[in-house]
């Protein structure tokens, strides 16, 4: 894929991502755990401003359980922006597929 090519990346393909490069990098989790959205910019995701991540760990004595978006609850605009997935440069640079590439900060 060249550097001018768009690769689209779902959400669970950037979790999954962030999640491997946390297991093995210890101060990228250090820093994901501390401030996760400068963390996944380290990964040349920019995430739009009025997005909020949290990171917890869990353990053996707890274990978190995620509950996904109501779909049924969502406007026709929501719906988009949760199933838009991320485009991506050869993962550098990627951002929400729903966000203006005009509003784009590289």
């Amino acid at each position: 894929m060249s550097g001018n090519e768009k690769k689209t990346m779902i959400r669970k393909e950037l979790k999954e991502q962030i999640i491997r490069k946390a297991q093995v990098d210890r101060e990228f989790k250090k820093a994901l755990v501390e401030n996760p959205k400068e963390a996944i910019g380290q990964l040349g995701v920019q995430l739009p401003e009025d997005v909020e991540v949290k990171v917890v760990e869990e353990s053996t004595e707890v274990v978190y359980l995620v509950l996904p978006v109501n779909l049924d609850e969502l406007t026709d605009e929501q719906l988009g922006d949760v199933a838009g997935g991320f485009i991506c440069r050869d993962r550098v640079g990627c951002t929400p597929a729903f966000q203006d590439e005009n509003d784009r900060v590289e």
